[in-house]
């Protein structure tokens, strides 16, 4: 099966957070869950030298893991970043996406587009600011033998991340998939999965449920909230989704984590969940395959 499906440190990221479970647990969870490749937050390993992510590199070898790195938020111009941080910002990650032997490092702008809504100068001075980040950080990350790859994280559109890919090259940086996001910006998925698979090596997926806000004497709904779940367990059109990716994808290998944001730090029920999706998801995928 050329899509492999994986697991995201950020399942356990309350308890991480918390010290209830360490990330050499994390580890052992996904080596019985079957899943070959974790999808590493580097914001998890933080307090980790370097040297101590080489060692944590081998514990996963040893247990026939793959780790894939994950940065964090590159800045924002309209925060007081200027392009120097962000360049320092990746460079450090990349640093440490090595010790790791990650072939890529995630990386996500800084801001979600919903909080520049009807703004789009300041979408447009954001864009710029990631395009000269990656820019300038891509060469040294190519010597260092680690991909620099974009994640659309409900910040940018479609043709806005081919934009940005084309500004930097796109033998310099790729995509880093996110399946649900494009919903949340009001972006087609299918056109999503169309446009940026072709430039994304790996990628996440979640599922999500609607919840009504009632009104007190609940005679109507004042709104609902979008509430993110593990694949499976809610209405996301994910049978499509996959199905789509799967084709665009065709036999190239592409790694696909499950993104399981809804953690507790005192609710240990990550294999509990993630088993039946990833059980789940490898159906999709048969099912696409047929």
């Amino acid at each position: 099966m050329a899509i492999v499906v994986g697991v995201d440190s950020l399942c356990w990221h309350m308890r991480l957070a918390a010290g209830a479970i360490s990330l050499e647990r994390v580890l052992e969870d996904a080596v019985a869950l079957g899943a070959p490749v974790v999808t590493l937050n580097l914001h998890h390993v933080r307090e980790r030298s370097v040297a101590q992510l080489a060692e944590l590199h081998g514990r996963a070898r040893s247990l026939g893991l793959r780790l894939l790195a994950q940065g964090d938020f590159i800045g924002s111009p309209r925060r007081g970043d200027d392009v120097s941080a962000g360049v320092a910002r990746v460079q450090a990650w990349v640093e440490r996406a090595a010790a790791l032997e990650s072939l890529s490092l995630r990386l996500v702008s800084g801001f979600y587009r919903a909080e520049l809504a009807g703004q789009p100068e300041l979408i447009e001075a954001e864009r710029r600011y990631v395009s000269e980040v990656l820019a300038r950080a891509s060469d040294s990350a190519r010597v260092a033998g680690v991909r620099l790859l974009l994640e659309n994280h409900s910040d940018f559109t479609v043709d806005e991340y081919e934009r940005i890919v084309s500004d930097v090259g796109r033998d310099r940086m790729g995509v880093f998939l996110d399946l649900i996001n494009p919903l949340v910006t009001f972006d087609d998925p299918m056109r999503a999965i169309e446009r940026l698979a072709p430039l994304a090596s790996s990628g996440h997926i979640r599922d999500f449920e609607l919840e009504s806000i009632q009104q007190p004497d609940r005679y109507h709904r004042r709104g609902f909230e979008v509430l993110y779940r593990y694949p499976g367990e809610g209405v996301a059109p994910l049978a499509a989704l996959v199905a789509k990716l799967a084709d665009v994808v065709g036999d190239r290998a592409y790694d696909l984590s499950i993104e399981g944001l809804d953690s507790r730090a005192d609710v240990d029920d990550q294999v509990q969940r993630l088993g039946p999706a990833m059980a789940h998801l490898r159906g999709l995928l048969a099912a696409a395959e047929r």
